[in-house]
């Protein structure tokens, strides 16, 4: 959908309705009877490739668990692909509502699957098949009934069709191959990660850390992303680059004004979360100090990941998705040679990894900054407003340190007389986390950041027409 939505915007604003339709329905067909092939050659091979993708696995009960778990959550892929594709029309005509509820249902599906598993076989792996059959189930719910009825609601037209001839179908096609291979590129990191460090307790800690630290990625950065996409793919459709610069430039420092203090207080606070989410059973307080340091080593730049989302976006809209690609390739090679260094020097390491993919992270985000300001300058006769975004930058790290300090300071002093409980943990974070954002506010207020008037005025805008576009503001 990446790829799809701007190419289909630029259908729509032009006023060629019908084509843009015709490219989704040739699109959608084509690619669900791939992705439905693929499928069927993955539940056929699930056990072999269950082999090859864990070879650490050494138990029959381990392979033939995960071979059964993976052939009920390989329809949900096929779910999802397709959804996305009908969202990402909903996205070009500004309608948000249907996508920001199909995740809803997809979560629902599986804690209502873990609910059930869990009455009928408690203790027991045989409950977790009920958290998968949930799992698919709610892709089905949220990502194809919900937007299905939407589209038809909305009367909008699909015809199968698997006609590759269209001009604009073809645009996709040689668009959406770098995006493939750069959307790859990125879960390879914690594999390539497991691949020196091997399965035990490090990379257990690697992948527990990993995973926190895109929450505040995935409710910042993708939701910024997800909205500023179809805005600036009809911005450039119009070659309005002033606005186009305007709108992306405002995106990054906005998700850095909510991500830089996400960066610092996961930090902080690292201990005590790790206790909230993983504390029990087989992970006790041993565990806690493996997994805290990952995740103070990866949470060092989940600001800059979430700036390359939106940095990204920028290419995907002027419908340029190679230079990501030049980007992040010579940056995965450089993890490999890192990883294999670092495993060599110190094999017991426990935060290389995490620190070295922070690195390359951050570096990421600096050549997708610098690289689309060139590209703008060069073709578009302006770049971005680089000063503005590094003034800002500085004031919002400035206030994330000291936000991050006071938090660590309180934490701290709290751990003290709490017990390291779930519970006790849980006061530390409310505790010292609310007290961490509100002097982060405060310095906000205080350095007179325009972000935070943004981000206020964003939750208080009202939806209102845009007789530009003539079609209604975002739902």
């Amino acid at each position: 959908s990446s790829v799809f939505v701007p190419v289909f915007t630029q259908y729509w604003n032009d006023g060629k309705e019908e084509e843009s339709w015709k490219v989704f329905g040739s699109i959608t067909s084509i690619a669900a009877v791939v992705v439905a092939g693929l499928v069927i050659l993955l539940e056929l091979g699930a056990l072999p490739l269950t082999h090859l993708l864990n070879p650490k696995f050494t138990s029959d009960y381990a392979i033939l668990n995960t071979t059964r778990f993976s052939r009920i959550l390989l329809p949900a892929q096929w779910f999802l692909l397709v959804g996305g594709l009908v969202m990402g029309t909903l996205y070009a005509r500004k309608r948000f509502l249907v996508p920001g509820l199909a995740p809803l249902l997809y979560n629902m599906g599986q804690i209502i699957g873990g609910i059930i598993g869990g009455m009928l076989h408690p203790q027991s792996i045989d409950g977790l098949a009920f958290m998968a059959w949930g799992a698919t189930l709610g892709a089905f719910a949220g990502s194809i009934v919900l937007p299905c009825w939407d589209l038809w609601r909305s009367r909008a037209p699909f015809r199968f069709s698997l006609d590759t001839s269209h001009p604009g179908v073809r645009r996709v096609g040689v668009l959406m191959v770098p995006v493939l291979l750069g959307q790859s590129l990125g879960p390879l990191n914690i594999w390539m990660t497991g691949l020196f460090t091997g399965e035990d307790a490090r990379f257990s800690a690697f992948r527990i850390a990993y995973n926190l630290t895109q929450a505040p990625i995935g409710i910042f950065a993708q939701a910024f992303a997800i909205v500023l996409l179809p805005t600036i793919s009809a911005l450039a459709s119009k070659q309005d680059w002033p606005a186009f610069r305007s709108a992306v430039s405002d995106g990054l420092r906005r998700v850095l004004f909510l991500t830089m203090p996400a960066s610092t207080l996961m930090a902080a606070l690292s201990y005590s979360l790790i206790r909230i989410f993983f504390k029990g059973g087989h992970f006790s307080e041993n565990d806690v100090p493996l997994a805290a340091n990952a995740l103070i080593g990866y949470s060092l730049a989940t600001f800059a990941w979430s700036g390359s989302s939106i940095l990204q976006r920028g290419f995907w809209a002027i419908q340029d998705t190679r230079t990501p690609i030049y980007i992040t390739t010579p940056l995965v090679f450089a993890f490999l040679g890192t990883g294999w260094l670092y495993s060599t020097m110190d094999p017991q390491g426990s935060i290389g990894f995490p620190l070295a993919t922070s690195f390359y992270g951050t570096v990421s985000m600096v050549l997708f900054l610098f690289l689309l300001n060139r590209r703008l300058r060069q073709d578009e006769g302006g770049g971005l407003d680089i000063s503005e975004i590094i003034v800002s930058a500085r004031r919002i790290l400035l206030a994330s340190l000291l936000s991050g300090a006071v938090a660590y300071g309180v934490s701290r002093l709290l751990e003290q007389h709490l017990p390291l409980t779930k519970f006790g943990s849980m006061l530390v974070v409310v505790t010292a986390g609310g007290i961490g954002i509100l002097v982060y506010a405060a310095l906000a207020f205080l350095f007179r950041m325009p972000e935070l008037r943004g981000i206020r005025d964003m939750f208080r805008r009202r939806s209102a027409v845009s007789t530009d576009a003539g079609t209604s503001a975002p739902e």
